[in-house]
């Protein structure tokens, strides 16, 4: 909204002589004045490229960057992060933690709001952490609960009561949460979009339409006010934020762009302020036309090639998996198509995660020559050849970049074991629904942490962890990690974390590629973007506009 300010009295004082020698000068320096006024007070509009078109921007039910990027700006939960990525406050100012570190009692804030001016309560959390873990909403992050007191269970359908689910509301504005086990990493769960509060009787009244511009209602930073698929997503101000003085920009505009090259273009032309990603090509030129413009930042993530061990080829053959994963040349990925300074990876657990010790197989030592030695060796002895080989598909989402790394790893299978891989593209849509049949064999896919601990790169693999996408299952597996969840001391706790990563490791669900790093392009005026952000949750209410 344009504020119209009227400024003749200060034009007269600052520049009497027009004012009385001539009319027609007097009224073109108003009508100047004014606009400039005008101009001061326009809507500050930020401009953000958002990777393929969100699957759902429902706290409980989303699942990819796409959707949570919107999520970080529209909601809130207990805790938030800084620009920085560091905890700070959300709607809960203050906690306390049991001295047996089992017990969280959150005090919201009494100005919390939601965007149809009603009070955050106490209640809003419980019937949303008790909607993320019921079987009934259909969602793919209940595991993220799982250190919760009788999440698990409900989540499994074996605890058929929801209401044992450990958290309640103490009154309106006191939230207690109750843990199986010291968790480390619990606060940084709580600034996790599946534990942000949603208003029950919105999502009642509308169902799954309830986050539909005109039917939603939300608490965070922003509230949406337009969603045109494969168009844009707008989001405003929200009035209602308790830290709404402390927002700058007035509108985010979300462009669903699954092309990295078509999402320069349009930053070239300026038509978007923000890239997420950039093709090895485009990083070049962005290298020499906006220097001063490329973020290039570690990153909490893992890019992989995925195994479906449920069917055949892959199933029961971990020899053959293995020697899948040894053929693949990380680091000529990396210098030859990447090209950002990513770290050849070989397990699950990036190196700048906290509380961490990497596990790498005996492979990553090895220089090329034995490592190719060891993948035929083990092809053979899998009973494959080149006079029989494998035939395989490798199914990977909309992206120039990824089909340049999907082709080069179909290469290496071919020169080094003699594999016959067809390459199949998908948008990111259909992929995630043929992930939920289990329709792929081998396919591209990556993970971001959710929380600066190993923990959230090996729950994926549980059994009963709902993104398990490989179908990979392991009582081994299983019950060290639910040893670490029980250790409270952390070196014990390390030592377990890490005789998982290597238990999951060694059966080769999946073939780690490199571990992330963001490649971003910021206009110059834009203000506030973090440099250390290794979770790299980039809230739009810390930035600001300088035009």
């Amino acid at each position: 909204m344009r504020t119209v300010v009227i400024v003749p009295l200060a034009a007269a004082a600052v520049f009497p002589s027009i004012f009385h020698e001539d009319m027609y000068m007097k009224k073109v320096l108003l009508t100047s004045l004014i606009l400039l006024a005008l101009n001061a007070q326009a809507e500050s509009v930020f401009r953000r490229s958002n990777g393929a078109e969100p699957k759902s921007i429902d706290p409980q039910l989303a699942s990819e960057s796409a959707g949570s990027n919107v999520i970080y700006d529209t909601f809130e939960g207990l805790v938030s992060n800084t620009a920085s990525g560091e905890i700070t406050p959300g709607v809960a100012e203050k906690w306390e933690i049991s001295e047996d570190g089992k017990t969280y009692t959150f005090h919201l804030r009494e100005n919390a709001k939601w965007s149809n001016d009603t009070p955050v309560t106490a209640g809003d959390f419980v019937y949303a952490w008790r909607r993320a873990v019921n079987p009934a909403t259909g969602g793919e992050y209940a595991f993220i609960l799982y250190p919760v007191k009788n999440a698990e269970a409900i989540a499994s359908g074996t605890e058929k009561n929801i209401e044992a689910l450990g958290i309640k509301a103490i009154d309106a504005h006191t939230v207690q949460v109750e843990l199986n086990n010291p968790t480390p990493y619990f606060l940084d769960l709580t600034a996790h979009y599946i534990t942000y509060p949603i208003p029950q009787k919105i999502v009642e009244q509308y169902g799954d339409k309830w986050t539909q511009p005109g039917n939603i209602v939300s608490n965070g930073a922003y509230k949406l006010t337009k969603w045109k698929a494969q168009s844009d997503i707008v989001v405003e101000k929200s009035p209602t934020y308790w830290n709404k003085d402390q927002v700058s920009i007035d509108k985010v505009v979300y462009y669903p762009t699954e092309s990295t090259a078509t999402a320069f273009a349009r930053y070239r032309a300026g038509e978007v302020d923000y890239v997420e990603s950039l093709t090895s090509e485009d990083l070049e030129t962005a290298r020499k036309q906006f220097a001063d413009q490329l973020h290039i930042d570690p990153y909490l993530g893992i890019y992989w090639i995925g195994f479906n061990t449920g069917k055949p080829p892959l199933k029961d053959n971990v020899k053959l998996r293995e020697a899948l994963s040894i053929a693949i040349d990380r680091q000529t990925i990396i210098d030859k198509i990447t090209k950002a300074g990513q770290i050849p990876a070989y397990g699950l657990v990036p190196p700048a995660t906290k509380n961490s010790a990497p596990y790498q197989p005996e492979y990553a030592k090895l220089d090329r020559k034995a490592q190719i030695e060891r993948a035929k060796a083990l092809y053979a002895e899998a009973g494959y050849s080149k006079e029989k080989p494998l035939k395989i598909s490798l199914t990977y989402n909309t992206s120039e970049a990824h089909k340049k790394i999907m082709v080069a790893i179909a290469a290496m299978w071919k020169q080094v074991l003699g594999v016959e891989t067809e390459l199949v593209n998908q948008e990111w849509k259909v992929m995630l629904s043929n992930f939920t049949q289990g329709n792929m064999q081998a396919y591209r896919y990556g993970w971001i942490a959710d929380y600066n601990d190993p923990y959230t790169f090996l729950e994926l693999y549980l059994s009963t962890a709902g993104l398990n996408d490989s179908g990979y299952a392991s009582e081994k597996f299983d019950g060290l990690l639910a040893q670490a969840g029980q250790e409270q001391d952390g070196e014990k706790r390390m030592a377990l974390l890490k005789e998982a990563e290597k238990t999951v490791i060694d059966d080769y669900p999946v073939a780690p590629v490199y571990s992330y790093v963001t490649k971003r392009l910021v206009k110059p005026y834009v203000k506030g973007y973090a440099e250390e952000n290794v979770m790299d949750h980039r809230s739009s209410k810390y930035l600001w506009i300088e035009k």
